[in-house]
């Protein structure tokens, strides 16, 4: 079976069930068919963008449009571009788990946009592309998500490999990390997985916030460091808190992180947000007026990636309507992702939305009576971030899942709040569903 010429045939119909030109246009027709075996079919995306928006907000209508066309029930399995290889390779080869991880290339220096949110991050991360291993090792950066934290690891993987062709490096994220390592466990094959990461010269980790304490994750992390530093490998880390506020990580590693040089990337300023849609718009040939693009800057104030998204979806729009830019367009598109106080509102269907999406439960299950497990968790902890991310008190929450009442609630949002001290994949969970929401 062809899977790619299947799943290019198949993306018509997934784009009439999702029924959302715009995000089918950005996250899956980008994507491609990979394999079909024992009733689960693999796509590949360019980006962890790509792959998070399709599991949170369209894998379950996939997935049905999947089992139309196989005629029994079929799951959707996503990886990164990156990871083709290793998919595709065999088992007992050396190559199951490659040295060497194709970076993006879009993601260099020359098209990272330089404020005075991230100058100090960019210049060390320069630097240290230039003698990697020997100063500012480790390098973590953290910041909120959609600030360049993944643009600037990325260009250093790529100005190493440029200048230096013999060097192995490796970015992953640490959702892969994990993956292969539970994954090279039930196949008895750690010693290839020490191979390829305890062999690199390069070594880029993206998102150690997910690195869980399951399984001896964090120890087989902990050795893997500790000979990358030995050996002067250059390492470099991303997270959205600094290594201090990772709750789930052992003190050994926090003590790691913090030994080399830690860097806050914030917000980008409104000069710095104007250079990057004038920037964006140059290299994909728009030819945007200056005041659109000085409206955009001054709307959107959150993060690099929602001002791309806001450029992006402008185009689309125009392009689907057969518009020109204008502002009228400009602010009826901007009006539609943002309220015109600039703050995204997280109500509590949105937060039903990811939490259905997540735990794989309807809506009228999340707010029903039932209390089997699987239904009680994400019940509550529906009810925990409508506390925490709305203004809604405990009577509002209580009727907004089923009328319950006021103690119901109120001793919910404690108990989850007590698991999160001991519990770090609930609170893994927790803290992936507060980033989708507010990247939204």
């Amino acid at each position: 079976m062809d899977s790619k010429k299947l799943w290019s045939d198949l993306q018509e119909a997934v784009k009439s069930a999702i029924n959302n030109d715009i995000s089918y246009t950005v996250h899956i027709k980008p994507s491609e068919g990979i394999d079909y075996n024992n009733s689960v079919f693999t796509i590949a995306v360019p980006t962890s963008i790509n792959r998070n928006m399709i599991e949170f907000r369209f894998k379950n209508t996939i997935e049905s449009v999947l089992e139309a066309h196989f005629g029994q029930k079929t799951k959707l399995n996503i990886i990164l571009e990156y990871e083709k290889d290793i998919f595709n390779s065999e088992d007992d080869t050396e190559t199951f788990y490659p040295d060497n991880i194709v970076l993006n290339g879009k993601y260099t220096f020359e098209n990272f946009v330089i404020g005075t949110s991230n100058e100090y991050a960019a210049t060390a991360a320069i630097s240290a592309s230039e003698n990697p291993g020997h100063i500012y090792n480790p390098l973590f950066f953290y910041g909120n998500s959609g600030l360049g934290k993944t643009h600037l690891m990325c260009a250093m993987g790529n100005k190493i490999k440029r200048e230096n062709p013999k060097l192995k490096v490796l970015y992953v994220t640490t959702e892969t990390f994990t993956n292969e390592f539970v994954d090279c466990i039930k196949n008895h094959k750690m010693n290839m997985f020490r191979k390829k990461y305890r062999t690199i010269d390069v070594l880029l980790i993206d998102d150690v916030q997910f690195l869980i304490n399951r399984e001896g994750i964090q120890e087989e992390f902990f050795h893997t460091f500790n000979d990358l530093y030995t050996l002067n490998k250059q390492i470099v880390l991303t997270s959205d808190r600094k290594p201090s506020d990772l709750v789930t990580l052992e003190d050994r590693l926090k003590t790691r992180f913090t030994q080399g040089l830690n860097i806050d990337i914030t917000v980008p300023n409104y000069e710095t947000r104007l250079a990057i849609l004038r920037k964006k718009s140059e290299e994909n040939q728009y030819n945007i007026p200056d005041e659109i693009l000085e409206y955009i800057a001054k709307r959107i104030k959150s993060n690099v990636r929602e001002l791309e998204g806001a450029l992006l979806k402008l185009i689309s729009l125009a392009q689907l309507k057969k518009m020109d830019i204008d502002m009228e367009l400009t602010q009826y598109t901007i009006d539609s992702i943002l309220p015109k106080d600039g703050i995204v509102k997280i109500t509590p269907d949105k937060i039903m939305d990811r939490i259905c999406s997540l735990y794989n439960v309807t809506k009228d299950e999340l707010i029903g009576k039932s209390r089997i497990k699987n239904l009680v968790v994400p019940r509550q902890v529906a009810m925990y971030l409508c506390s925490k991310l709305t203004d809604m008190n405990s009577a509002m929450i209580g009727r907004n899942f089923g009328g319950k009442d006021r103690s119901t609630v109120i001793y919910t949002v404690q108990k989850i709040e007590k698991l999160l001290e001991k519990d770090s994949d609930l609170k893994t969970n927790i803290d992936y569903i507060i980033k989708d929401l507010q990247s939204i």
